[in-house]
């Protein structure tokens, strides 16, 4: 008689988009799951922070992944709709399904859907930082709030926890092979919060704002519990940080560089732009491969890119990507294990994809053949692969 393995025993590092994500498809499956954050529960922590709260839009890939765990509604609850890109007094239509947000706005999304329906599935460990991980055996240690130091032992650990990955980390020390490649580019981005929009502006668009910055893009994200009204924020691009030496000196930079957005914001938020860092956002991060030993990589963890609109929507459908592997594999230990070298094989070449296609919008808008902005547009497609949109740039290229 066959012996039928029991199923498998697996963790989860890092509690954003793609491990959610991933969680709920599991669950669907009858596959039970144990997250590690560092980070406190969404519920309790900040909604939003203002260094980082660019606004979000999940279209095409990240519609595609949510239709797939059927968690659209909950986004429609949670999250702004999004209709489109004004670009000027253009705009670019959006007739699929959409949402704006922040990451916390969708993290509390996807929240909603595991607490109504997949809460005995999947269990959570809060401000518990992993502090290593043996990719060969398994074995996952772990800061617990109430007992210290403890480690525990799965079958598959999945490093979903960003682009300073512990477990990618681990996977570089202990797999043969195993490399990772960065490469940066000189691209910055400064958060600015526009309090005086009101209903000015229409919250269900992203505003294309740049004249003379790299990039500058405005949208709202849900402002708070209840009634609070939506906050307005512009991540304000630049290919080297801003310093400046006074309210004052920045306010000249808006007049200049910005002009369209002075009457929107206040004095007291270009004070605190002053004096905001710029975040360094133009580093590739590619690994050799996606797994290795009892270990696979999801999202940012798997590959880094600077932002283009695609950073959740292509963590998410790494996720329903590895749950297809499963799938068509098997959830027991060692099917699991062949579900990941699948999923390497399919999914490498899509965030390689969104690598080029990063570099490709941000610096090549002046491509003869085809244009940045035509390539980043392509890449919102619900139809269209990453893979399929990189080939169709390079042969208009040739």
């Amino acid at each position: 008689m066959t012996q039928i393995e029991a199923t498998a025993k697996i963790a989860l590092v890092g509690g954003g988009p793609a491990a959610l994500s991933a969680a709920i498809a599991f669950a669907r499956r009858g596959i039970r799951t144990k997250f590690f954050e560092r980070d406190a529960d969404p519920e309790v922590a900040p909604r939003f922070n203002p260094d980082r709260s660019y606004a979000i839009d999940i279209t095409g890939h990240g519609l595609n992944a949510l239709r797939h765990i059927d968690a659209c509604t909950y986004f429609d609850e949670k999250m702004i709709r999004f209709k489109g890109i004004k670009l000027g007094r253009e705009a670019g239509e959006w007739n699929l399904p959409g949402w704006i947000g922040s990451r916390g706005d969708i993290v509390r999304s996807l929240m909603g859907l595991v607490v109504e329906k997949y809460s005995e599935w999947i269990s959570f460990e809060y401000e518990c930082p992993v502090t290593s991980v043996d990719v060969l055996t398994g074995n996952l240690t772990f800061e617990s709030k109430s007992n210290g130091t403890l480690t525990e032992q799965f079958d598959l650990i999945i490093g979903s926890d960003g682009a300073g990955s512990v477990v990618r980390k681990a996977m570089v020390e202990q797999i043969p092979g195993f490399t990772v490649e960065t490469q940066s580019y000189p691209i910055y981005c400064t958060m600015l919060e526009l309090d005086r929009v009101g209903d000015q502006w229409d919250k269900n668009y992203l505003y294309d704002l740049s004249v003379i910055p790299f990039f500058s893009f405005g949208g709202a994200i849900v402002g708070g519990k209840g009634s609070e009204p939506v906050r307005w924020f512009c991540a304000v691009g630049t290919d080297a940080p801003l310093k400046f030496s006074s309210t004052q000196e920045a306010q000249q930079f808006i007049d200049n560089g910005l002009p369209q957005i002075g009457e929107f914001t206040s004095e007291e938020q270009i004070a605190a732009f002053a004096k905001r860092a710029s975040k360094h956002i133009g580093q590739t991060l590619t690994c050799s491969q996606l797994y290795g030993g009892k270990a696979v990589l999801l999202g940012d963890a798997a590959a880094a890119f600077p932002p283009i609109g695609q950073g959740v929507n292509a963590a998410m459908e790494s996720s329903m990507t590895l749950d297809l592997c499963i799938a068509e594999a098997g959830n027991s230990a060692t099917q699991l294990l062949e579900a990941t070298k699948l999923y390497n094989t399919r999914w490498k070449p899509e965030v390689d994809a969104v690598s080029w296609i990063a570099i490709k919008g941000l610096l090549e808008e002046d491509d003869e053949s085809m244009t940045g902005l035509e390539v980043l547009k392509q890449s919102k497609s619900a139809q269209m692969s990453y893979s399929e949109v990189r080939r169709n740039a390079e042969t208009a290229k040739r």
